[in-house]
């Protein structure tokens, strides 16, 4: 019976030789156990950046797997050795423009996760196609993508109007998509008011809580306590508001998720003492 393929072997002489020759197989199972060895080696420590060229061919495949395993090696020498992720830049813009939603969301995942400067000018154009996918999943995956070319070059999210560009998929028909771009912005909020407490971006006004009240009910667990995080630091113009926020509010008690049920109850807390305060002003 055929055993499986060794991963984690001691180090021996000539092996990034034979791992070279793997990838360059003209056998496609031989590529892709080569690629899995080198993470492997990767993984414990060994340096195998010298495979670089050799790994990056094979970053053009159909095989979903493979090219996550392409994209892990990737991220891992992307800051260490800037000069060679410019080498896969082309390749990262055409996964975006891939049939398949998935290899589009993955790459502009990875392109936000190398953080290697030289490579920001290039992330721009695919990331604003993503942001406007018609795919729902690649859309939230280019909103968090927003929030790490912010935390990178905030000049630059905000030349290209990224920020605007999640102020609007708030309004977005996915709860999924606008879970993420509700992450995304108070991320940049923080960011930015922790720096001048007058350049907030995140402005939450009455509109735009009705508009994460109606995504909430829709959303997955992490995606409620994201919503119910940012309605949280809102701060409600009359008691009828308050109350409002309330009732829709009060369902995700019964929500099998602890977090989620106590982030409802900070924004009851929140909601009780505003009506409270507003009925003692009257």
């Amino acid at each position: 019976m055929a055993t499986k393929p060794r991963l984690f072997t001691a180090s021996k002489k000539g092996e990034n030789y034979e791992l070279r020759a793997g990838l360059n197989s003209q056998y496609a199972d031989q590529r892709k156990d080569s690629i899995k060895r080198v993470i492997a080696n990767m993984t414990v420590g060994k340096d195998v950046s010298g495979l670089f060229p050799d790994v990056l061919k094979n970053m053009q495949s159909d095989d979903l797997e493979q090219k996550k395993l392409v994209y892990l090696y990737l991220m891992n020498y992307a800051k260490s050795h800037p000069d060679l992720v410019i080498l896969a830049v082309n390749t990262f813009v055409k996964d975006t423009e891939d049939p398949n939603p998935l290899i589009r969301a993955l790459s502009i995942r990875t392109m936000g996760c190398l953080r290697a400067e030289k490579i920001l000018d290039y992330v721009c154009d695919p990331l604003r196609k993503c942001l406007q996918d018609d795919n729902p999943y690649v859309r939230k995956t280019a909103a968090i993508g927003v929030a790490k070319l912010y935390d990178l070059k905030p000049s630059l999210a905000l030349e290209n109007g990224f920020v605007g560009q999640l102020k609007e998929m708030v309004a977005d028909s996915n709860p999924m998509v606008v879970a993420n771009a509700v992450t995304a912005l108070t991320e940049i909020h923080e960011s930015a008011i922790a720096n001048d407490p007058a350049e907030g971006v995140f402005i939450l006004d009455s509109a735009v809580i009705q508009k994460l009240l109606v995504a909430l009910g829709e959303c997955t667990e992490w995606g409620r306590i994201a919503l119910l995080g940012a309605i949280a630091k809102y701060r409600a113009t009359d008691a009828k508001d308050a109350e409002q926020i309330c009732e829709r509010v009060v369902p995700q008690f019964q929500h099998a998720n602890a977090s989620v049920v106590l982030a409802a109850i900070k924004v009851i807390l929140r909601s009780f003492l505003f009506c409270f305060l507003f009925l003692v002003n009257e």
